[in-house]
């Protein structure tokens, strides 16, 4: 059994001797000195696995030790440790990896205990006894690696491939997997892609090496895909990333053998994600531009890794026309830490959104991390903590187990929200009729997928409320991370023969857009459907997916917070918040907007004569016409005391007025003269206006209101 040792190079006894004892505990040999010779000289006779190093030294820094240890290539795990702050450790620890050292981690003064332990901790010394002696003696051996032996390998077809999986970072839902190079030599054991890429790079058995990857990795794709048909049913399908090397990236014909491989195992381009470090995108950024250019207009995505640790990755993104940035694992694992981590990841999140890119992040090892990614916006999220790098058959069984923890975690949601079962509800109905409207379509739907159905919320033109999961098109709606369209049913083969397609609705067409609980969770599905064939374009699916927003605020709908206490209309609040959503998603589309201010003239009067609760009752039965008369599209508040306002996304209405006021007058036929309602009403539409906002229109209706009193 190979003892396992630490080495710690600290002039503080007291903080060393603790670290010592810790690493005693857990079972390690530890030494101690503050004196660097002595270090030196402790590495080369004891040969320790383990290195704490203190920044802070009084005759050489820590800085010049690591510096030093990258001259010898020391390849023992390196732990770095120091009271200067969070900043400096880890530009140290960069520093450190940068000279070729193992850095394990760092470890801030005042020792913390755990800390340490967490970073050596009891599983991997139970494990390591033989594993640290066995890796070592592989490295050596690799390092006497010859170009034949690579050779003979990969004509062989000794390299082989495992995946990591990609998964969205809101949903956890898989959306790719990327497909890594493993080489276990017959004799020397495995041997590193660290080793092996780069001489077969030096060597012109790069392009080779390539294309045996894309040999394999693309079967499995097209199998993955055919065992889970909602994979094969995306839009877009699984996508695959494959490490491209930069001396691959002038051979043309290279992709074209790609292209012809996409072909024969009928995988989209778009499918395919080709990963190029920045390095090989600048080292001739003329070249690459045209070539990278010619990638993407075959269909290849293109992705930029290891973003954020070159001086040029702002130009090669900003010029290169990428489709994704992969943030450097550096600073995701360091993102807990570490301020300056967490900068720069949200930085290049907005920056790649704002150039219309997505941003994929690795090196996840934990929950906090990828809780921290999903509050910044990050798309795609790989790492450890979701899965290492697998066999085929262990990626498989890990797909399936996903997805039935995923769909156990969204029921458990669904069922705690309370929606299933339940009664239509006007704020529902009034999102699934605007759809109706403005698409132009027969039937829309918000549905919710439990375990064996869909349940209907709200429908326009469908009068089931609940239907069977297995034939309901939002069950695969909900296996999407974006909009899911069948623009002809009886050209899709998944569904030309469903029982909604070949009998009454007569489905043709569907869109349908993913409903999230706040959490991330996939509930259901706000969708539209037509008995006629359709083209969706990217508007629709823009204007879609923001009503699908606003549905979802609905669902996060809390009546403590946004309800009038007296009426049950919403509040001022509730009102302004939904209000400037429509404004945001119809502005842009020129659509008519119409703002009615509504005041109870006598309910001061009211309310001094007869009291309070007559004034309130008035107020009540004014709100109830109100939700009569404008039941369609409008939002309808109460904004304060004797003030009302409806918000209504269609032309000005004058027919609406005459309803309300014949409404108001077979009211006060049927009550007391004294508790007879007396009101005005100001309009303001966005056609008599330049620039429309909410304050806008409340200064537009509010005027005419008061005309209107003048009068």
């Amino acid at each position: 059994m190979t003892e396992l040792k630490v080495l710690i190079l600290d002039d503080n006894n007291l903080t060393a001797r603790a670290i010592a004892n810790v690493a005693e505990f857990i079972g390690l040999s530890a030494k101690i000195t503050s004196d660097f010779q002595s270090f030196l000289e402790l590495i080369n006779d004891w040969s320790p696995q383990y290195l704490i190093i203190d920044l802070i030294m009084p005759d050489m820094d820590g800085v010049e030790v690591l510096g030093e240890l990258g001259r010898m290539q020391i390849d023992a795990q390196l732990i770095i440790t120091s009271g200067a702050g969070q900043q400096l450790l880890h530009a140290a620890a960069r520093s450190a990896g940068a000279h070729g050292l193992n850095v394990l981690g760092v470890l801030p003064k005042p020792f913390n205990p755990k800390a340490f332990r967490d970073l050596i901790n009891s599983e991997s010394i139970n494990t390591a006894d033989n594993k640290f002696g066995q890796q070592l003696r592989a490295e050596n051996q690799a390092n006497t690696l010859t170009v034949n032996e690579l050779e003979e390998a990969i004509n062989a077809g000794e390299i082989y491939l495992v995946y990591q999986p990609k998964v969205s970072c809101i949903s956890g839902t898989l959306t790719g997997l990327e497909a890594l190079a493993r080489w276990q030599h017959a004799e020397k054991g495995f041997i590193s892609p660290e080793k092996f890429i780069p001489l077969a790079e030096q060597n012109d058995l790069i392009d080779k090496l390539t294309l045996q990857v894309f040999e394999q990795a693309l079967p499995f794709l097209n199998y993955l895909q055919e065992a889970d048909p909602s994979l094969k049913i995306q839009n877009r399908g699984l996508l695959l990333s494959v490490n491209i090397s930069a001396a691959s990236l002038k051979n043309l014909d290279l992709f074209k053998q790609i292209e012809m491989l996409c072909e024969a195992h009928n995988i989209k381009p778009d499918q395919l994600i080709l990963e190029l470090t920045e390095t090989a995108a600048m080292d001739d950024p003329v070249m690459s531009l045209d070539i990278l250019t010619r990638l993407r207009l075959r269909g290849f995505r293109l992705s930029i890794d290891d973003f954020g640790t070159g001086f040029s990755s702002m130009l090669a993104l900003v010029r290169m026309p990428f489709s994704e940035v992969k943030v450097d694992k550096t600073f995701v694992m360091t993102s807990a830490d570490s301020r300056e981590s967490r900068l720069v990841i949200k930085a290049i999140i907005e920056l790649a959104h704002s150039l219309n890119m997505q941003v994929a992040a690795e090196g996840i090892e934990d929950n906090a991390a990828l809780d921290l990614l999903r509050k910044m916006g990050c798309d795609q999220a790989q790492g450890y903590f979701i899965g290492r790098p697998m066999l085929p058959e262990a990626f498989i069984d890990w797909s399936k187990n996903t997805s039935k923890h995923i769909d156990l975690q969204r029921l458990k949601r669904l069922h705690g929200l309370g929606l299933l079962d339940s009664e239509p509800e006007h704020r529902y109905d009034r999102l699934t009729k605007l759809c109706t409207r403005l698409f132009d379509v027969e039937i829309s739907l918000i549905s919710l997928i439990d375990e064996d159905r869909q349940w209907i919320k709200s429908s326009q033109g469908f009068s089931q409320r609940q239907t069977e999961r297995s034939v309901a098109f939002c069950n695969q709606t909900i296996a999407q991370e974006d909009i899911f369209v069948i623009s002809d049913t009886l050209n899709d083969k998944h569904y030309a023969e469903n029982i909604m397609v070949t009998s009454a609705p007569y489905i043709r067409f569907y869109a349908g857009c993913p409903i999230r609980a706040s959490s991330g969770e996939k509930l259901g599905a706000l969708c539209l459907k037509h008995p006629s064939p359709r083209s969706f374009s990217d508007r629709d699916k823009q204007l879609l997916k923001q009503l699908t927003e606003m549905v979802e605020e609905e669902i996060d709908y809390n009546p403590l917070l946004d309800e009038d206490n007296l009426t049950g209309l919403m509040n001022r609040e509730a009102f302004e918040r939904r209000a400037q959503k429509l404004l945001n998603i119809f502005v842009p589309y020129q659509a008519s907007i119409t703002m009615y201010y509504f005041d109870v003239n006598n309910y001061k009067r009211i309310s001094h004569a007869h009291g309070i609760s007559a004034g309130d009752e008035a107020l009540i039965h004014f709100s109830r016409i109100l939700t009569e008369i404008f039941t369609d599209t409008e939002l309808v508040s109460r904004l304060v005391d004797d003030e009302f306002v409806v918000l209504s996304v269609c032309e000005q209405s004058e027919n609406r007025l005459e309803q309300l006021a014949e409404a108001v007058k077979n009211y006060n036929a049927n009550v007391s003269p004294h508790l007879n309602i007396e009101y005005t009403v100001g309009t303001a539409s966005s056609h008599a206006m330049d620039n429309i906002d909410l304050q806008s229109l409340y200064m537009y209706a509010d005027t005419d209101l008061y005309e209107h009193k003048s009068d």
